[in-house]
């Protein structure tokens, strides 16, 4: 996508993406990019991995993200969202010729911290189970390494497209 940026003489757009670019990796490659992070840090490198396939996919990607303020300060392991984000564009955006929207949603509900990342793309590939692949299972292996029974992932089809939840305990 840079390169073809270059080539086209979009200069800015490249400089931009090269600045995007370098501050997802000065934050995923940081000393503890998977220990515990604030959920706001965790989020924000979501975004800026989405500015970054927003260049490949300018008509198609729409983010949503919806973080309550009193939230932002909890602590998730660092880059557990990542595969996650990665799965809707790859199996939603990219797979789509239409708009669609890559959700990262947290609420709390019952002393739990749930985060929901979602897509309103196609849903279900063609000849795939839907269940734990090597990155969802990543995530939950990730999981139960570092909170036990106490968090759980449920991951499938939504009403529109495909979405994954993750309960976790509310560490501050």
């Amino acid at each position: 996508s840079l390169s073809a940026l270059v080539m086209t003489g979009k200069s800015d757009r490249a400089e931009e993406m090269i600045q995007t670019i370098s501050r997802f990796y000065r934050h995923s490659l940081a000393d503890e990019s998977t220990g515990d992070v604030t959920l706001a840090d965790e989020v924000d490198l979501q975004e800026h991995y989405l500015e970054i396939e927003a260049v490949r996919f300018p008509e198609r990607l729409r983010v949503h993200v919806d973080i309550p303020r009193e939230l932002e300060h909890y602590r998730v392991p660092g880059m557990i969202l990542q595969p996650l984000v990665e799965n809707s564009v790859k199996y939603g955006v990219s797979a789509s010729a239409r708009p669609v929207t890559v959700s990262i949603v947290a609420r709390e509900e019952y002393g739990r911290l749930v985060i929901t990342v979602a897509d309103d793309g196609p849903g279900v590939p063609a000849g795939h189970s839907g269940g734990f692949g090597i990155g969802l299972a990543n995530v939950r292996d990730r999981l139960e390494a570092r909170f036990g029974a106490e968090a759980t992932v449920t991951s499938g089809p939504g009403l529109q497209g495909y979405e994954t939840e993750l309960r976790l305990p509310m560490v501050k």
